[in-house]
């Protein structure tokens, strides 16, 4: 569909684990503020008539996926007639054809267009009526009230964290990150007296059980959102007999139980006779399959 060679973009290569996490990091960071050569809902209109005042929050009183968003894909589960309906050869021609507006598809979308120039033409796809994903919060409209909950940014790592190629750019949008240290309260769950907690389905473990988490803890200075795990596992805490207590109270079987203990109460060097150069040259090996 392009003129572009796709050994120049890199599509002729395998990618590696290093390089998916690294791109999701990158992602992430696109996602955080949308670059002003996106547009979107710019045809949509509310039930006024107006598209200025067109707000699917206030539509659909949730915003992300709502009804209309997961239908067609409910019809090709359930092998339902119907599926995508009627399809027609549009005649247009894209260099780049994205499929998810989320935070994957707005990076790559991004990156594309600036290895490719301002004239290349990008189509995105998306089964939902705005932009980005799982990267937004959540809104709810109940007895008169505005509810905010957070979306998938609650998981979203301090940028401290992140590889050159994702700080880069959230300098490029012009994302100041310093706000998050100024309004994000880290002690909120510890100050309500409120625990995390994880909850065991019978049909998948054999009996249902909430599993509740002791006292929570200060979250770590440089990541958000560990509040609504148990107190046990929200950090790598190297108290043993405090994960080994929580795990106990699981139905897992005991190999399960063993292997949580260790991954969150030990420090192993799995390549032990690696130097630390040998270690990075052996992981940028291995895929991420």
């Amino acid at each position: 569909m392009s003129k572009l060679h796709d050994r120049d973009l890199g599509m002729d290569r395998s990618i590696t684990r290093r390089d998916f996490l690294n791109g999701a990091s990158i992602a992430v960071a696109g996602s955080l503020l949308a670059p002003g050569w996106i547009v979107a809902g710019s045809s949509a209109k509310s039930a006024s008539g107006s598209a200025a005042d067109y707000y699917p929050p206030t539509l659909t009183g949730l915003r992300g996926s709502h009804p209309g968003s997961f239908d067609v894909a409910h019809k090709l589960r359930d092998g339902a007639p119907g599926g995508f309906g009627t399809v027609a050869d549009t005649g247009e021609i894209y260099d780049l054809v994205v499929v998810g507006g989320g935070i994957s598809g707005l990076a790559a979308a991004y990156f594309f267009r600036k290895k490719a120039g301002p004239k290349a033409k990008i189509l995105i796809l998306d089964n939902h009526d705005d932009f980005g994903g799982h990267a937004k919060r959540n809104e709810f409209h109940h007895k008169g009230r505005l509810l905010v909950d957070l979306g998938g940014t609650e998981f979203i790592e301090h940028p401290s964290t992140y590889p050159p190629e994702a700080s880069a750019l959230l300098r490029e949008l012009g994302i100041d990150v310093g706000q998050a240290e100024e309004v994000y309260d880290r002690d909120l769950y510890r100050s309500l007296d409120l625990r995390g907690a994880i909850f065991f389905d019978k049909e998948t473990f054999g009996a249902d059980r909430l599993v509740i988490g002791g006292k929570s803890v200060p979250e770590p200075k440089r990541s958000y959102g560990y509040g609504n795990l148990p107190a046990e596992l929200a950090a790598p805490t190297g108290d043993r007999a405090r994960v080994e207590a929580f795990v106990a109270r699981t139905p897992l079987d005991e190999r399960a139980k063993r292997e949580i203990v260790e991954l969150f109460s030990e420090s192993k060097d799995h390549l032990p006779n690696q130097s630390r150069a040998e270690k990075q040259k052996t992981l940028a090996k291995i895929s991420y399959q």
